[in-house]
C-alpha cells in the first residue's frame, strides 16, 4: 500500500481538476432554480474526493505509461484467507462507498441500485488496472461489494436516529441523481488515467 503522503499527493492532485467543474455545476443548479443544501454540497465534495482516494489506493494513475498488461486471477476466494489484512481493507475501502450513495442520492435509497452501482465501479477498477496500473482479482471485487453492503447497512442504521430534516438536507434536489452519479465517476476515472500522470510525473517530478 502507498504511503499516506503519497495518497494524499497523488489524489489531489487529481481532484483539483474536478473541484472547479463542481463549483460550476452547482451555479448552474442555483441559477436555474435548483439549488442544493450546503450540507449537501459539501458531502458531495467529500465523497468524490474519496473516490480519487480509491482510485489512488488501487494504483491507478501510478505510472504514466498506459500499456495493456493484464494480470488476472479469477479463482474467488484463493488467498482472502492467507492474507486477511489485505481483505479487511478492501472491505473498508467501500465502505463509505455504499455509505455516500444513499446519503446524498434519493434515487439511490435501495440495497440493489447501491450495490450494483458499487459492483460496477469496482469492475471499472479491475478491468483499468489490466492498463499497466496493477492486478486484476475477483477477490478484490467480492470484497468490495461486500464492503458496499456494509456501508449501505450503516447508513440504513443511521437514517432510523438521524431526524427526517437533517437527512433530507444531505439529499440532492431536483436533479437527476442516475446521470449524475456516473458522469461524474467516469470523468473521476479520465482524471485519473490522463491528468493526473502528467502532473505527478511532469509538473512534480515525482516518480
Amino acid at each position: 500500500m502507498l504511503p499516506i503522503s503519497d495518497i494524499l499527493i497523488r489524489s489531489i492532485s487529481g481532484y483539483v481538476f474536478i473541484v472547479p467543474v463542481f463549483i460550476l455545476y452547482f451555479l448552474y443548479l442555483k441559477k436555474s432554480g435548483r439549488k442544493q443544501s450546503l450540507l449537501h454540497i459539501t458531502a458531495v465534495f467529500l465523497f468524490y474526493y474519496y473516490l480519487f482516494g480509491i482510485l489512488t489506493v488501487t494504483g491507478i494513475g501510478y505510472t504514466s505509461t498506459i500499456s495493456f498488461r493484464p494480470r488476472i486471477s479469477l479463482i474467488p476466494f484463493l488467498g482472502m484467507i492467507s492474507g486477511p489484512i489485505d481483505t479487511i481493507l478492501n472491505v473498508v475501502l467501500f465502505v463509505p462507498f455504499g455509505f455516500f450513495l444513499p446519503l446524498l442520492y434519493k434515487k439511490y435509497h435501495h440495497i440493489k441500485t447501491v450495490v450494483l452501482t458499487g459492483f460496477l465501479f469496482s469492475l471499472s477498477v479491475e478491468i483499468v488496472q489490466m492498463f499497466g496500473w496493477g492486478s486484476t482479482d475477483i477477490n478484490d471485487l467480492i470484497t468490495n461489494t461486500v464492503g458496499v453492503c456494509l456501508g449501505y447497512l450503516v447508513y440504513y442504521l443511521l437514517s432510523k436516529v438521524l431526524p427526517n430534516n437533517l437527512r433530507k438536507q444531505f439529499q440532492s434536489e431536483n436533479v437527476n441523481d442516475m446521470v449524475e452519479v456516473p458522469l461524474f465517476a467516469i470523468y473521476t476515472f479520465i482524471i485519473m488515467v490522463t491528468v493526473q500522470p502528467w502532473v505527478i510525473h511532469s509538473l512534480l517530478n515525482i516518480g
